[in-house]
């Protein structure tokens, strides 16, 4: 479907309503890491990767992977907003309220990932 190409799927849609374990279990899978929060992707490196995974173009070697500091994650948006930026993804990354680790936040915006990936990854 091309509905999800530049990101612009509603609230009602089917992504937001994958749960907590489901959105981990996927995350850790495709990244081959082992976060046990949804949090833990509040420093943005794990976006970066998802976004690296349906395009390959990500510059991953300026991602902070092991960012704790603020100005450090901050640099993971800014790569992530120039993504979104150049593919024109029609998303507003609110990174203030994800990079305070608020799970609620995080949810919402690795449930759009999520989505985002499925529906224009390409096909293994």
């Amino acid at each position: 479907t091309m509905a999800g190409v530049n990101g612009a799927f509603g609230i009602h849609d089917k992504a937001f309503r994958v749960g907590r374990a489901e959105l981990l279990a996927w995350l850790n899978n495709l990244l081959e890491i082992d976060y046990e929060k949804v949090e833990e992707c509040g420093n943005g490196a794990a976006y970066c990767q998802i976004m690296d995974a349906v395009y390959g173009t990500v510059p991953m070697h300026r991602v902070v992977f092991d960012a704790k500091l603020e100005h450090e994650a901050t640099k993971n948006y800014k790569i992530l907003q120039e993504v979104f930026t150049k593919k024109e993804i029609h998303k507003t990354i609110d990174y203030p309220r994800l990079l305070k680790g608020r799970p609620l936040d995080n949810i919402e915006f690795l449930q759009w990932c999520k989505r985002f990936h499925d529906l224009n990854s390409p096909a293994e």
